[in-house]
């Protein structure tokens, strides 16, 4: 009796405390999402409705007015896919039919896109866990996306790019478990139309479609798929319903206006307009120094492929915040007009406030570590060498093969783009958001790998920390600047 006793209370003592970490790793990343989701809501609140990089209400009051798809030449954004602007259709129509005015009916929409945004932080955690990463790595990488700055800026405007990543975040996810099941038939089903509905949301979305079938096809590789015609069957289930819908939808585009992919650069084309640096797009620098000192689009400052792409990341560099930190009023009407060609540069803004420019240049800086945990994480996944990191299995060497693929084509998606249109518009760091996914689980590689240094180990941890707190920190600032300037218009 005695002996059993004993035996039993060596088994709790030995067991309590790996359960008292997870019920602290649970109550980490529960603060993390919080935290990230309460940042999102406050910009969203206090950010007005028509602070955004383009306007996505035209083509949404078009099709309350008509209850038809408006055509791809109806208005410079008809172009687009026409998901988003269906589901905010039907909810703005909703909205106005229980007696909603139209601008908190627009308000009400800006908050949509705030919750696809939020929405996106809890799939890609759903994704983290599907790897037995450490808590310290998965606590790192998961605290990077709920604290990226674009991210927030992004859900905090009413745009179709939210409900890209999060229908891209939810076809990865549902790609593992369907990888984790063996590919069961039901679950590619499910997938094939989740598929569809993300291809229809915005044309980066569609990244996703080469990373499904390398998916599949390296579960046929490691057996996963057993044999060719499950293959087969598996490429047809998953693929075959938005490849489909995709091509009649790109044969009717080439049928009414002459293109399989329209874009409205015959109303409006960036290129005859917006100011450029001599010399052209250049892909092969990389100088976010530049960027810690002067925080926004300059000339010299708009050739770089990966410094725009990189600083915009962490700092609202093009900038749509920025302006409500300062008040020189008459320096930033004289700076748009430059953004938009239309007049000189100003020179450089003398009066941004202190805290401005420690934000700009402390994100700026402290999002290099996050970087390297990312190239780090993604040189061992490409490599194979993560497989040291943890214990494997066919199942999670297939899922770990989606996320260089899907990077890899939102990339390519975005230099296309750039070639197409050599301006900054076409450089967009929220163009690269679909690749969240991808961005959480390399730096949660680098972390785990580096997390073995204790100094390495340390240096991870508190330069993440402060990178997290002026995170928190400038968004807050906007947003009490944002509170004031509404106290100040009564």
């Amino acid at each position: 009796m005695t002996s059993a006793w004993q035996s039993d209370r060596r088994v709790d003592e030995e067991t309590t405390p790996g359960a008292s970490a997870a019920r602290l790793a649970a109550a980490l990343f529960l603060f993390l999402f919080c935290v990230g989701a309460v940042l999102r809501l406050l910009l969203c609140w206090f950010n007005p409705p028509q602070n955004a990089f383009d306007d996505h209400y035209e083509p949404i009051f078009l099709i309350m007015q008509t209850g038809a798809t408006p055509p791809k030449d109806a208005c410079f954004q008809c172009y687009h896919p026409p998901v988003f602007y269906w589901i905010s259709a039907i909810i703005g129509h909703i909205a106005l039919s229980r007696g909603m005015s139209v601008p908190h009916m627009m308000k009400l929409l800006q908050f949509v896109c705030c919750f696809y945004g939020i929405t996106t932080l809890g799939v890609c955690y759903l994704i983290l866990k599907k790897f037995p990463f450490s808590a310290f790595s998965a606590a790192i990488a998961f605290g990077a996306i709920c604290f990226l700055p674009r991210h927030i800026y992004m859900s905090a405007m009413n745009s179709n790019d939210t409900i890209s990543y999060l229908f891209v975040a939810i076809s990865i996810y549902l790609t593992m478990v369907a990888l984790e099941r063996r590919i069961a038939p039901w679950r590619l089903v499910i997938l094939s139309m989740i598929l569809t509905l993300t291809l229809f949301t915005k044309y980066t979305a569609f990244a996703v479609l080469p990373t499904v079938l390398v998916g599949l096809v390296w579960a046929y590789r490691v057996q996963l798929i057993v044999s060719r015609g499950q293959l087969w069957l598996s490429i047809l289930a998953a693929l075959s319903l938005p490849l489909l819908i995709l091509a009649g939808y790109m044969t009717s585009n080439v049928r009414h206006y002459h293109t399989p992919l329209p874009w409205n650069v015959s109303i409006y084309d960036p290129t005859m307009h917006r100011p450029r640096d001599p010399g052209g797009i250049s892909f092969f620098s990389f100088k976010p120094w530049e960027d810690a000192t002067m925080p926004m689009l300059a000339p010299g400052k708009l050739h770089s492929f990966w410094t725009m792409i990189y600083s915009g990341m962490w700092f609202d560099t093009e900038p749509y915040f920025l302006s409500f930190l300062d008040r020189n009023d008459d320096w930033w009407q004289r700076y748009n007009s430059w953004y938009r060609g239309e007049g000189p540069f100003p020179g450089k803004n003398p009066s941004l406030s202190r805290l401005t420019l420690f934000a700009a240049a402390g994100l700026i800086l402290l999002g290099l570590v996050p970087l390297a945990l990312l190239l780090i994480g993604g040189f061992l996944c490409v490599s194979g060498k993560w497989k040291r990191l943890f214990d494997t299995s066919p199942a999670i060497g297939t899922c770990m093969s989606l996320f260089p693929v899907l990077l890899a084509f939102n990339v390519a998606g975005i230099i296309a783009l750039a070639m197409r249109l050599p301006v900054y518009n076409a450089i967009k760091p929220s163009y690269l958001l679909n690749a969240m996914s991808a961005f959480m689980v390399f730096i949660a590689l680098g972390a785990m790998f580096l997390e073995k240094n204790r100094i390495l180990r340390r240096t991870v941890l508190v330069t993440s920390g402060a990178l997290f707190a002026l995170v928190t920190v400038h968004v807050l600032h906007i947003v009490l600047s944002l509170c004031a300037l509404m106290a100040q218009a009564g």
